[in-house]
């Protein structure tokens, strides 16, 4: 077993040494599971900040089902994943282009999302993608709605826990029902609510860099769930 120390993590990231198993190896990333199933991660570059994740300049060498320690004594936080529901609202100014985001559905890689907009809850696991684009505009889709202070409908949070998706994804979306969120993600949201077209043209830009169609997906979750707020 080796302990690691990021330099760097996000404000939920637990202030005591815990002790982790390796669930998925990536370029950028390492993915663990601590208590209760959650997932949390390691990472080198700063816009991959989610919740519960820590920076560190580079990734070391570890196996699947490997056992790590990781300490946060020697960071700092670097990043609040939390949702501040309602507290800004969006800028009217931008509405046509946010509206556009949907237009990524007719995608012939996204189109098998087009049958369940009225029943998102059926996109569960549905679509290409490691996180099946249903999962990424799903989480988009929370992602309005808690940033709006709206609530979202009960099918879709027991769909989760009935049938669930893949390790991954039921995190992801289970972090946007808790009110965490991205920081793509939340750079949009905070273009938004101002006033530059480059700042909003530069975060949408980042959120369509991650993943091969996540971003689009995520995207179109989140200007559908806009627009039913609107």
């Amino acid at each position: 077993m080796i302990t690691l120390y990021p330099f760097e993590r996000s404000s939920d990231w637990p202030k005591t040494m815990i002790v982790m198993k390796v669930h998925s190896v990536y370029s950028k990333a390492i993915n663990f599971e601590g208590e209760n199933n959650r997932r949390y991660s390691l990472i080198t570059g700063e816009p991959d900040y989610l919740p519960r994740a820590a920076l560190i300049e580079a990734l070391p060498f570890l196996k699947a089902g490997e056992t790590v320690k990781i300490s946060p004594e020697l960071s700092s936080v670097g990043f609040d994943p939390s949702i501040d529901p309602g507290s800004e609202s969006v800028n009217p100014l931008w509405q046509p282009l946010w509206r556009e985001w949907k237009r990524f559905l007719l995608d012939d890689r996204l189109d098998c999302l087009l049958d369940h907009l009225e029943n998102p809850e059926e996109m569960l696991g549905l679509g290409p993608g490691t996180t099946p684009a249903g999962d990424d505009f799903i989480t988009g889709l929370v992602t309005a709605f808690r940033w709006s202070g709206v609530e979202v409908n009960e099918r879709l949070v027991k769909a989760l826990e009935k049938n669930g998706t893949t390790w991954f994804s039921a995190q992801m979306i289970r972090d946007a029902l808790n009110r965490y969120i991205w920081k793509r993600g939340k750079k949009l949201c905070q273009a938004l609510t101002g006033s530059s077209a480059s700042e909003l043209l530069s975060a949408a830009g980042r959120i369509l860099q991650w993943g091969h169609l996540s971003g689009r997906a995520w995207l179109a979750g989140f200007s559908t769930g806009l627009e039913g707020i609107s």
